[in-house]
């Protein structure tokens, strides 16, 4: 039998990180420098605000809400991180680019963990959607694939030196 108020706990945690995590997707989006970077961060940013409302769907399974405390103190966080020496003053620094992508990477990895977290115990409790989670799972494996994949090639583009 799932403890659910346990459950309902872990993902509080994963929703408040969700929140934050569409922030940054979209603060990175917003502010690349390179177009394609852009496109597919908006996409992502997409899917993962559908990826929050299934959180709510598998909070209300376990009789919980979001927790308003924790959604504001990520969102705060999220806002804290952008205050982060990266070697310019007075505007966006290049290295930017790269960092976000990889704060995207691990974020991702987080949330694939929590589907996983679900998945394992879709056995137990027949209200969690064996294919929805796989899907997911399998979205979050993409994600992480092709955030790494932006992130190299951004990386190659930055710290190359100008010709």
């Amino acid at each position: 039998m799932i403890d659910q108020a346990r459950l309902g706990t872990y993902l509080q945690d994963h929703y408040a990180g969700s929140s934050a995590g569409i922030e940054l997707f979209r603060r990175a989006a917003d502010q690349q420098t390179d177009a394609v970077v852009r496109t597919a961060l908006t996409a992502m940013a997409e899917k993962v605000e559908h990826e929050r409302t299934v959180l709510a769907k598998y909070l209300a399974f376990v009789d919980a809400k979001p927790d308003p405390v924790k959604n504001a103190g990520a969102w705060v966080a999220e806002k804290l991180g952008r205050f982060k020496p990266n070697g310019e003053l007075v505007r966006r620094s290049p290295l930017s680019d790269v960092l976000e992508l990889e704060m995207l990477r691990i974020a991702v990895e987080g949330k694939g963990a929590g589907w996983r977290v679900l998945r394992a115990l879709a056995d137990e409790e027949p209200l969690f959607d064996v294919a929805e989670l796989d899907a997911l799972i399998a979205d979050s494996e993409q994600q992480i694939k092709d955030l790494e994949d932006l992130r190299m090639d951004t990386a190659r583009r930055v710290f190359r030196r100008p010709a």
